[in-house]
């Protein structure tokens, strides 16, 4: 079975830069309480490289999908895959400053020199795509006005570039990361489960 042709689309918008649904086995622990929020932010900037896994649940007024995660990130050079089910259709994207490469199954091969080009050229969407890699560490985007509420001196939700994000559960890593979070905007609702952190 072929993945539709929005969750193709939808998988560019997510792979350029990030990635949820559905969970297995929960081994997340209750949170505890971290010194504080500027403490936290700071520990969470040193982390630049990650091996990530995990599942998207994309879900519109018409449609509803799913797709495995793959997010390779070595410094700013990154390697995302996202597949839909039993492996089939989704994209490959690599990136570097000045370059990204996105391979879209059935679609072709683009290039650009940063995700946000990719998206208004090939799909005429503006979206802050490369702000997801600040919210999947659970931090703000530099320099950009926010809103925030913490819990535990972390992150319980942040409304960012019109972009309002829950973050729902946390692992039990030091520093805590987003294992389950949630992303909406204008009837489009993104849902992340990170099974797999790995820091490098």
């Amino acid at each position: 079975m072929q993945i539709s042709s929005l969750l193709k689309k939808l998988s560019i918008v997510i792979c350029v830069s990030f990635l949820a649904a559905c969970s297995g086995l929960d081994t997340t622990v209750p949170s505890t309480s971290t010194s504080s929020w500027e403490s936290h932010q700071a520990e969470l900037k040193k982390l630049r490289s990650w091996e990530i896994s995990g599942k998207i649940g994309i879900k519109t007024p018409d449609s509803t999908n799913s797709a495995s995660l793959k997010w390779l990130q070595e410094k700013q050079n990154y390697q995302i895959d996202i597949r839909g089910p039993w492996g089939q259709g989704g994209a490959s994207i690599s990136g570097q400053p000045g370059k990204v490469t996105v391979d879209v199954a059935g679609e072709g091969t683009f290039e650009g020199p940063d995700p946000e080009f990719i998206l208004y050229q090939q799909l005429g969407w503006e979206l802050p795509i490369s702000d997801i890699y600040w919210w999947i560490r659970g931090l703000p985007a530099p320099n950009k006005p926010y809103r925030h509420i913490l819990l535990d001196n972390r992150l319980q939700s942040l409304q960012q570039n019109g972009w309002d994000i829950q973050y729902l559960r946390y692992n039990s890593l030091s520093p805590a990361l987003p294992r389950k979070l949630k992303l909406t905007r204008n009837g489009l609702n993104i849902t992340v489960v990170l099974n797999s952190w790995i820091s490098r």
